[in-house]
């Protein structure tokens, strides 16, 4: 769970200093003019929202891995058909929590910029 909260965290780093990178460095857009838009645009729930999913998805998929893991049956077969089988299921597990996390992130949280 530590470990997903971590690597989002540098994820928005990375992704917030790379399209500072594109937008000054690339297209030839001014510093200013990129943090103005930045700010008028996003706001501290985003990154709440974000932490949260990150520590609910890494919940999610530890649960899912430790119980296919503890119950693999079949020798090595049977461990590569649990890994198989958590990675699907935790797949599909993220995708349905991440839908219900946004809309309710939608509804409680107004625009910023609008």
């Amino acid at each position: 769970m530590l470990i997903a909260v971590f690597l989002n965290g540098m994820v928005s780093i990375v992704g917030v200093a790379g399209g500072y990178v594109f937008n000054v460095m690339i297209q030839g857009g001014t510093p200013g003019a990129y943090m103005a838009s930045f700010t008028a645009l996003s706001q501290l729930p985003d990154m709440y929202q974000g932490l949260v999913k990150a520590l609910v998805f890494g919940f999610l998929a530890a649960v899912v891995a430790s119980y296919k893991g503890m119950n693999a049956k079949g020798g090595p077969k049977g461990v590569g058909d649990a890994v198989n089988e958590s990675v699907v299921i935790t797949f599909v597990m993220l995708f349905v929590v991440n839908f219900f996390i946004s809309s309710l992130y939608i509804q409680l949280v107004p625009p910023k910029g609008l």
